[in-house]
């Protein structure tokens, strides 16, 4: 929240009060000597008190997501915006402001405009509080949806008799039925062998320390709570298996209630996956499972004696946290006991070996780029490979600061270590994870065929009918709720009709349905200074236009995109025609690197605007002759050419009425660099 020094009000209604105070003075002939105090108390009076603001953003227009321009609200560090899914839905999105920035003005390059509308402390609570109602809600729902569907899977995979080699028909539960963290000990196939007993074969050099620090957890664990603690929890766990029951969903009335929360569900794939995941916690604890060999990597990196004694101390911390979470009666505490086991096998060999070890935390969906990718961004990757660097020394020595071991700065040393020495892998011409650390490492592996709930087909059968009857309803409700539409449900029409809903809720008057419109109304020009319609803003340039003539607005400013500062940062130092003309085009410019994400054009179309239709009708025939060789090349690239041609036409044909669209992106550039060119703008 920002707090200005004045008080202030809108220039519209700061000029509309002093003519009318000009136009009482001159009648009345009010005196010299109280002029002054009586112009103070009648501002003082009368001037709406504004203690707080918020940002309305417009995002120009550019290839990519929300090609035609975007538009999204700001409060402090937050930013709100909907965009469109490919569920057909449309849905509130809630960001850091920083990384939206970063997204929008660096990787996608587009300016965002923005307005400061200047409102009450109360006016500012009430938004930013239903914004974020509004966000959880949904966010609820649609996880609703999606244990729903897990629900399903489970189901039907359950109705299924085991064949003749005693494995299940997979019905999507590859993908679907997950056991976060177990892939750090087991693949899916040691699991679904059914071992009960002690591994026989005892494993060597690394592996086998890892499997004596096991050894020593055990039985501290048995020391605690008694030699058959495992034995028992391990019966109690298959009991809850067998006995587990499949959920109910009736539907007897809207499943969405007044604020948009669903009643709450407990997932039936949730309650399996998290007692197979307890019993393989038991397993590893058993058998005295090691890690396996990609769940971890050793560095090259010593570990100074002052870091030494900081491990050995986060050991013992470990090894008590885990006596406590062994036995806890949460229901996800298998997989807080493997990711806790993972990380003391992990500190426990850095402390052995005298260098740093760490588990990877790599989600199995990273985001990956191939090593020619790499190497064509190879000053890209080098600085992100410096600001990983930077990042992980400084991790490292905050750790050794007083009251900085705790589990939270240890998994941020994690994460900076992950994508730092997966960065370097790219130098040894490697693909690489590029994207995809996680503050816990979930390595997971589909659930196996093992222990499963004792339900009749006739339990199964009902309890399917009622799922998919109960999630159609789901379904309906959140379309009436969601449901996309260029036009009348956007990203721009939601913001508007958000903001009309937080109105509407803050007054606790019973309003005539009728009268609905002229409430909003009255409530959003005491409160914001005018009214803007959902149904006639739909254009995000054009909603941006009617806040700065609608709103309190007191300041705008234009946020530059990347080529846009570096644009600047060239005129400055060179002859400025001399770069106008090597920069205005893809094939000479040294600041824009063709890349795969963008369809090919020849122009930058943002300057100057008046050659724009010139440019667009090159970049319109460059589209072209790329969906010619597309065509040619289909059976090659499976239409990713002849896509990308259409695409960039698309994109072009508005450049031939003056509206700007080819930018070009940038895939790779350091978030590190923004975070400190913003720092250096204010």
């Amino acid at each position: 929240m920002r707090v200005p020094l004045l008080m202030v009000m809108s220039t519209t209604a700061y000029y509309k009060r002093l003519q009318l105070f000009c136009q009482l003075t001159m009648r009345f002939s009010l005196k010299p000597v109280f002029t002054n105090a009586a112009l103070v108390a009648f501002f003082l009076c009368s001037a709406p008190v504004y203690s707080a603001s918020f940002e309305y953003l417009y995002i120009e227009a550019n290839e990519g997501n929300s090609s035609g321009g975007h538009s999204a609200i700001q409060f402090g560090d937050e930013v709100y915006h909907y965009q469109h899914h490919d569920s057909g839905l449309i849905r509130l999105l809630r960001q850091d402001k920083q990384e939206f920035h970063f997204l929008y003005r660096f990787l996608q390059n587009r300016r965002i405009h923005l307005s400061h509308i200047e409102v009450s402390g109360d006016t500012f609570n009430m938004l930013r509080e239903h914004f974020k109602v509004q966000f959880l809600a949904q966010d609820q729902q649609l996880k609703q949806l999606d244990d729903l569907r897990r629900d399903r899977v489970l189901i039907q995979r359950l109705l299924h008799k085991p064949g003749f080699d005693g494995s299940f028909p997979d019905a999507g539960s590859s993908t679907a039925l997950q056991l976060k963290g177990v892939g750090l000990f087991y693949a899916g196939q040691e699991l679904s062998d059914q071992k009960t007993g002690r591994r026989t074969e005892k494993p060597a050099g690394v592996q086998s320390r890892l499997s004596h620090t096991i050894e020593l957890l055990r039985k501290k664990i048995e020391q605690n709570y008694g030699q058959d603690f495992l034995l028992h929890r391990r019966k109690q766990i298959i009991a809850g298996i067998k006995a587990l029951k499949t959920g109910h969903w009736p539907v007897v009335k809207p499943i969405l209630s007044e604020d948009n929360f669903p009643p709450a569900i407990n997932s039936f794939a949730d309650s399996y996956e998290d007692y197979l995941t307890g019993l393989v916690a038991i397993k590893v604890l058993v058998e005295e499972q090691p890690l396996r060999l990609d769940a971890f990597f050793v560095t090259h990196e010593s570990v100074t004696p002052e870091e030494k004694e900081v491990l050995e101390r986060l050991r013992d911390q470990q090894f008590l946290s885990l006596l406590k979470s062994v036995n806890s009666g949460r229901p996800d505490w298998g997989y807080a006991v493997i990711v806790n086991m993972a990380r003391l096998l992990a500190v426990d060999l850095s402390v052995q070996l005298r260098q740093w070890v760490y588990v990877d935390d790599f989600a199995v969906d990273s985001e990956w780029i191939s090593a020619d990718q790499f190497s064509e961004y190879a000053e890209q990757m080098q600085i992100q490979i410096n600001d990983a660097l930077d990042n992980l020394t400084r991790t490292r020595k905050a750790l050794l600061n007083p009251g900085s071991l705790t589990e939270a700065n240890y998994s941020r040393l994690e994460m900076s270590a992950n994508r730092y020495f997966e960065l370097l892998k790219g130098r040894q011409h490697k693909a690489i994870r590029y994207m995809g650390e996680k503050a816990l490492p979930t390595k997971s592996i589909s659930v196996p065929d093992w222990i499963v709930p004792e339900l009749a087909q006739q339990q199964l059968a009902r309890a399917l009918t009622e799922l998919d009857n109960y999630e159609s309803h789901l379904l309906q409700e959140l379309a009436e709720h969601y449901r996309y539409d260029l036009i009348t449900r956007n990203c721009v029409t939601e913001l508007f009709r958000t903001i009309d809903q937080a109105l509407l809720r803050h007054n606790k008057e019973d309003v005539d349905q009728s009268k609905l419109a002229e409430l909003v109304m009255k409530e959003s020009t005491d409160r914001l200074g005018g009214n803007i319609s959902a149904s006639f803003n739909f254009v995000p340039f054009v909603s941006f236009q009617s806040v700065q003539d609608r709103y309190n607005v007191t300041t705008s400013a234009v946020l530059n995109s990347y080529r846009g500062q570096q644009l600047a940062i060239l005129y400055a130092q060179n002859n400025g025609v001399m770069t106008l003309l090597r920069e205005s085009n893809t094939f000479s410019s040294t600041l824009y690197t063709y890349n795969s994400d963008d369809a090919f054009f020849v122009f930058f179309t943002d300057e100057p605007i008046l050659l724009r239709p010139f440019f667009g009708l090159f970049n319109t025939v460059a589209g072209i002759g790329q969906s010619v060789v597309g065509f040619l090349s289909w059976p090659i690239d499976s239409g990713k050419n002849l896509k990308s041609g259409a695409t960039g036409i698309l994109m072009s044909l508005p450049e031939l009425v003056f509206f700007n669209m080819r930018k070009g992106s940038y895939k790779y550039l350091s978030y590190t660099q923004f975070v400190n060119e913003e720092k250096m703008r204010y």
